[in-house]
């Protein structure tokens, strides 16, 4: 499964919890080039943690050509061009 269907179904499945913040807030900060807290990664589960670091390794890399738009889809983030 990619990283974005992971996080879609990390949001879905628990959406008003405080790690569903955290992947909101990660990728507020990539998209609007905002500065991050690392220490909230630091308190999501192992496995949460691990997706986060995939989210960044994607978002750095860039090898979906949809990631950036789909990112700011799955948070309710309106488009900004880059």
């Amino acid at each position: 499964m990619n990283t974005l269907k992971k996080l879609e179904k990390c949001l879905i499945k628990k959406p008003g919890s405080h790690d569903t913040a955290v992947f909101r807030h990660l990728v507020e900060a990539l998209c609007l080039k905002e500065k991050l807290d690392l220490s909230a990664l630091y308190e999501l589960p192992y496995d949460d943690f691990n997706l986060a670091l995939e989210i960044m390794k994607d978002w750095r890399l860039d090898q979906y050509t949809k990631t950036k738009q789909r990112l700011r889809e799955l948070v309710l983030l309106p488009y900004m061009a880059d």
